[in-house]
């Protein structure tokens, strides 16, 4: 094994257990939220957060771009423009949010009928939480173009933990319910941010440079679409059934027990896959600016299907194992094991299909964008077009129609990104 390999798993390793350590204590604010503000309150929280999820997916943009952008800085004049339009881009950030709070404010009473919210304010700590996830975006792609990994590794464990540690002093001693829980993850964002600031703070304190706007757009416009696009695929369905499901049926669906749980265990998987995708990425980019020849798009897919896989394998031999072990304070929760194979598989082929999404952008290979749009409208459609009869199903064989379309999507979106990565356009 050669040196460039060996760093990769290194770093891959290191990043897996950051991820995983950052992502489970950030899961671990879920079975908190549940015991301290009952299932009504917990999908309450599901749903905002997953508002919050497709409301800044514009993040997923930045981060990639500018881990791109940062890697591929081969001369100090490139790093200065890098440099120069993270700084403005925060700025923009900034004052876009302030127009969106005017929107906000407009919209909120309809927003609290239709999510069902309890409290107008949890609105408005999902905002909070949006602007400092932009900012982190930021911040985090300059760290990682850097391949500063280290510092990328803290700023997920410390986002993870603290969030954890405010979530648990706002509800435990402020009496607070899903917006105590959305403003410990403003708390918890802040802190990564700072550490985010570290990492970057030789880019940032480079001197002014002039900024190619309109390649800059050329390259933000996709990757933003690209992530708006991922959310819906991730976030898109808690939302869904929160509005579904009718307030005088709440109790009987059980959204917060039957299904949300599940869900958290689909994310957890991805905690162990996706942090290859953050190794990979800078590599080839920095690969291809310096016109060098790299494996790394192999070494990741084989690492991402080999961990992924054996991780959905348990999940179906003993789908109420993972439960049990996140829920454990919760025995009412483990009624969502018929769900966890689903969502574990669905994730896993999920996670591939990013890994391959990556190495196109790294590249900065963009014609796929559309394609992934297509599928997440068609995926959102489905579901909106499956409404009456999913009403008219028992709630598990409604759940599990459910989740069924997210993971054929799901290989769909796979199988699109095989074909235009083995095309290379």
């Amino acid at each position: 094994m050669n040196e460039s390999k060996g760093s990769f798993f290194r770093q891959s390793a290191w990043m897996v257990m950051a991820t995983v350590a950052g992502g489970g204590a950030m899961m671990l604010v879920h079975p908190l939220v549940s015991k301290k503000v009952g299932k009504a309150g917990y999908a309450e929280f599901k749903a905002l957060l997953s508002a919050f999820y497709v409301i800044a997916a514009v993040g997923g943009g930045l981060w990639t771009l500018f881990a791109q952008q940062q890697a591929a800085a081969v001369t100090e004049d490139d790093s200065r423009r890098v440099a120069s339009a993270a700084r403005r881009v925060g700025i923009t950030i900034l004052l876009a949010w302030i127009g969106i709070a005017g929107v906000l404010a407009l919209a909120q009473s309809a927003l609290v009928r239709e999510w069902k919210l309890s409290n107008p304010a949890s609105l408005w700590a999902t905002w909070l939480v949006g602007l400092l996830t932009l900012w982190g975006s930021v911040l985090r792609g300059l760290v990682q173009g850097r391949q500063n990994f280290l510092a990328l590794g803290w700023i997920a464990i410390l986002d993870g933990f603290g969030r954890f540690a405010a979530v648990f002093v706002i509800l435990s001693f402020l009496a607070g319910r899903a917006a105590g829980a959305m403003t410990g993850a403003a708390v918890g964002t802040a802190g990564a941010i700072l550490v985010g600031l570290w990492g970057s703070r030789d880019t940032l304190a480079s001197r002014p440079a002039r900024v190619p706007w309109r390649a800059w757009l050329g390259g933000f416009v996709p990757l933003a679409l690209n992530a708006a696009a991922l959310q819906l695929f991730q976030q898109y369905d808690n939302m869904f059934w929160q509005g579904l499901v009718p307030a005088d049926r709440v109790d009987d669906w059980g959204l917060g027990a039957r299904y949300s749980p599940a869900q958290t265990i689909g994310f957890g998987i991805t905690q162990f896959t996706v942090p290859l995708a953050l190794v990979m990425l800078p590599r080839i980019a920095r690969s291809v600016a310096m016109g060098e020849r790299t494996d790394m798009l192999r070494l990741t897919l084989v690492a991402t299907a080999t961990m992924g896989g054996l991780a959905s394998l348990v999940c179906t031999l003993f789908p109420r194992l993972p439960l049990q072990v996140m829920f454990y304070n919760n025995p009412a929760n483990w009624v969502a094991s018929p769900l966890v194979p689903w969502f574990a598989w669905g994730m896993t082929v999920f996670t591939l299909a990013n890994v391959l999404l990556n190495d196109l952008f790294a590249r900065r290979r963009f014609a796929v964008v559309p394609g992934v749009m297509v599928l997440a409208v068609a995926y959102v459609g489905t579901l909106q077009w499956l409404k009456p009869r999913l009403l008219a199903l028992p709630i598990e064989e409604a759940y599990r129609t459910g989740v069924g379309t997210l993971c054929a999507f799901n290989l769909a979106l796979l199988a699109l990104a095989a074909v235009f990565s083995r095309r290379r356009v």
